[in-house]
This record gives C-alpha cells, sequence and structure tokens, in this order.
C-alpha cells in the first residue's frame, strides 16, 4: 500500500475558528499518512507532485467546498493522464455542500480517523462517484453567474459565515423577492449571453443567472441539480431569465427537486456547454469568487471514487 495524503487547508473555517485542531489532526494523522497544509497554489502544486511520484492510494481533502476545487483542479493539471487516486472528503469548510451531497457526515477529526481505521485494517469503505464539470481550466462541482454569484456575495459581506447566516440570506433575498426590493433588484441585475447546450441554441439573450451542477445540491438542501438523483455521466445545467418576484412560485419545486414547468426557467442535462457574455462577469466555482470572464466552455469532467 503507497498511503494516503493529506491536504489541509489552514484558513478553512474549521481551522481558523479553533487553531489547535491543526494540532490534533496532526496528532491523528501521527506518521500513518503524510499531511500537507497547503497556504497557496505553489504549496498545492509541490503536494501534488509529491503525492503521485509516492503513488498514493488514498487522496484526503480537509476543508471546504473551495479547497476541494483548488486541490482536484492542481491535481488534475499535475497527474495528466495519470488517474487520480480514490478521493477522501474530510469536510472543516464554510461550505460543505459537496461531501454533504455525497452523504458524509462527522467531525473532520472522526473522518480522519476512520479512514485511517479502515485503510491500515483492510476494512471496506463505504464509496460514492462524483462527477466534476470542467469550466475552463478549472474544475468543480458547482458552476454559478448572475443570482448563484450574487448570493455568494451578500453571503460573505457578513463578518461570520455559517449555515445560519446562510438562511438569513436567502429569507431576506425572498422577502425583497416578494417586495422586489433592492437587495432583489441587485441579486437578478440581468446580463446578456449566448449560450449553447450540446450543440442547441438557447432561445433567451437575456438572463438572471445561468449556473451548473454535476452533485444533486446547490446548497442549503435545494436538490435543484435532480437529473444528479439518476445518473451521473453528464451535468445539470439552468437559465433563469425572469425577475426575482417571477422566480417565487418556483422556488419550493426547485429545492425538493422538481422541474418547474416554467418557461423563463431552462434545465437540461448536458455534457457541454458555451456561454459568451456581452460583458465580462464574475462568478463562481464551488463557492469560490473568481475574476470576470467574459466566456466560459463547460464539460462533463472525470468521475473520481469517494470513499468514506
Amino acid at each position: 500500500m503507497s498511503g494516503i495524503g493529506v491536504v489541509l487547508n489552514p484558513f478553512s473555517k474549521s481551522y481558523k475558528k479553533n487553531p489547535q485542531k491543526l494540532d490534533q489532526m496532526a496528532f491523528i494523522i501521527g506518521d500513518k499518512a503524510s499531511c500537507k497544509p497547503t497556504t497557496d497554489l505553489a504549496d498545492l502544486a509541490r503536494a501534488a507532485e509529491e503525492f503521485k511520484s509516492r503513488d498514493i492510494d488514498i487522496l484526503a481533502i480537509s476543508g471546504g467546498d473551495g479547497t476541494i476545487h483548488c486541490t482536484l483542479t492542481t491535481f488534475l493539471r499535475i497527474y495528466g493522464e495519470k488517474p487520480l487516486p480514490k478521493i477522501s472528503l474530510l469536510k472543516g469548510g464554510t461550505l460543505n455542500t459537496i461531501a454533504g451531497s455525497l452523504g458524509v457526515k462527522g467531525s473532520t477529526q472522526n473522518l480522519m480517523s476512520d479512514l485511517l481505521v479502515k485503510y491500515h485494517e483492510d476494512i471496506p469503505f463505504e464509496t460514492r462517484k462524483l462527477r466534476l464539470m470542467k469550466v475552463n481550466d478549472d474544475y468543480g462541482c458547482i458552476f454559478g453567474l448572475g443570482v448563484i454569484y450574487n448570493f455568494m456575495e451578500a453571503y460573505y459581506a457578513h463578518p461570520k459565515v455559517n449555515a445560519w447566516v446562510a438562511a438569513k440570506t436567502l429569507f431576506m433575498a425572498i422577502g425583497s423577492a416578494a417586495m422586489r426590493g433592492p437587495l432583489a433588484r441587485k441579486m437578478f441585475e440581468r446580463f446578456d449571453a449566448e449560450v449553447t447546450v450540446d450543440g442547441k441554441c438557447w432561445e433567451p439573450a437575456n438572463y438572471a443567472a445561468l449556473f451548473a451542477g454535476s452533485i444533486r445540491q446547490l446548497g442549503l438542501n435545494f436538490n435543484v441539480f435532480y437529473h444528479m438523483l439518476t445518473q451521473n455521466d453528464t451535468f445539470h445545467v439552468y437559465g433563469i431569465s425572469t425577475d426575482a418576484g417571477g422566480i417565487l412560485p418556483y422556488v419550493w419545486r426547485m429545492r425538493s427537486g422538481q422541474p418547474t414547468g416554467s418557461s423563463s426557467i431552462i434545465d437540461s442535462q448536458a455534457t457541454s456547454m458555451e456561454i459568451i457574455l456581452q460583458k465580462p462577469l464574475r462568478y463562481t466555482i464551488d463557492g469560490d469568487m473568481l475574476a470576470a470572464k467574459d466566456k466560459f466552455i463547460i464539460v462533463a469532467g472525470p468521475e473520481l471514487t469517494v470513499v468514506f
């Protein structure tokens, strides 16, 4: 056995809130696995080179959705044609939607302890398949423009970010939408885009949101990517071309994973999506807030095996 490689983000919510957890994780891991705290992309690249040369069996990622996105993007670039090892998601970030969608439960420390015990005592793992999307040169599970980015921006504006703040931000947005208030108008600011999905052009040219996902949840238990409940070969794309008030009647259906039936909310399975914007917009991948671009090519990425 070639061992377990652990990538640990010391800036993730769990470690920033309780710095002593870094020492606790180091104690749990001991010499049974290689632990690499990473503070930037250069650290990630060095860890990827080392773990590739050692041919590790499991890559364990300690951090939230953004850490997963950055880690897998870097490792896929470094590994090239070589398949990635099995993946373990140890959670611990501000957003843990990816791990939650796969049924990963427990604290970071307990997940790490269980991983080590199962690995060294040859106890069978629970496994899940995780399909990634490739967004230009990055990899992730949730991509968003417009409302999705604007919601995350409002969420991150709070001094403390947690599930309660996320829910509060959502309720404020819904209340504002009902009254067509300034918060909703800002979140639903429109933009022009040419959208092509699997070679077919979408008719609307003006949107409030474009987003895609390869897992079932968008966050806050919103199972909007309902196609991901039954298959794993494609991803799920959405285009919203209505205002905040227009989407309110469909919020519950989207949350519960049902088609909306609205002509202003387009969704479908996809293997490719091309977005050309009239002007550059900032966007998000797995909660990371990224610099503005005017073109996105999204395709189905590799399938990974997650163990826990």
